[in-house]
């Protein structure tokens, strides 16, 4: 494990691909990383319209506008002002154990709720561990939000598949110890 103490190299508050690339950067010259990227079949999640449409909100108050992403608890997630490339970050990177694909089509940014109960395969990546329900779950179910598939589909009209696909992936062709300051 390391520590990196880094400045930007300009100025104002990066956003997330500056950051991305500014993190590569620092990983070239100080660790002589060597990379390319290359498509491989992998297992993944392929995030597509369901049939009957998308029941999102197109959101056109600020297009040059940062995305909103916000958790508000395990399975609940409000989204503003965010492209379906910034959902299946988020669920990829946060939620789910694979590679998530935008296979939806859908341009511009977009507003909604999610609300689901998530089962102990989700959040892992964010170091939670959800418990297995209860014997006692029966009861409260009625009450529960649905599973993440059934609330994709019923609340933003988008459907969640595993399958296999061709996904983007960094190989790692060189990397040294790291250089001195």
């Amino acid at each position: 494990k390391y520590d990196i103490e880094a400045v930007p190299d300009g100025t104002g508050e990066p956003s997330g691909p500056q950051w991305k690339s500014m993190l590569q950067k620092l990983l070239v010259s100080r660790f002589g990383l060597k990379f390319h990227q290359d498509k491989k079949v992998l297992p993944v999640y392929l995030l597509t319209v369901a049939r009957g449409g998308e029941k999102m909100s197109l959101d056109t108050s600020n297009p040059n506008g940062l995305p909103g992403l916000f958790f508000h608890g395990l399975g609940k997630l409000g989204v503003r002002n965010a492209t379906m490339h910034d959902f299946t970050g988020l669920m990829q990177s946060a939620v789910l154990d694979r590679p998530v694909l935008d296979k939806t089509g859908l341009e511009g940014k977009y507003d909604f709720e999610l609300d689901w109960t998530p089962d102990e395969s989700q959040f892992v990546n964010m170091g939670v561990h959800v418990p297995p329900p209860s014997a006692d779950a029966t009861k409260a179910e009625a009450n529960q939000p649905p599973d993440l598939y059934t609330a994709i589909k019923e609340q933003i009209g988008l459907q969640l598949q595993a399958t296999k696909a061709p996904a983007d992936v960094m190989v790692i062709d060189h990397v040294d110890h790291p250089s001195q300051n």
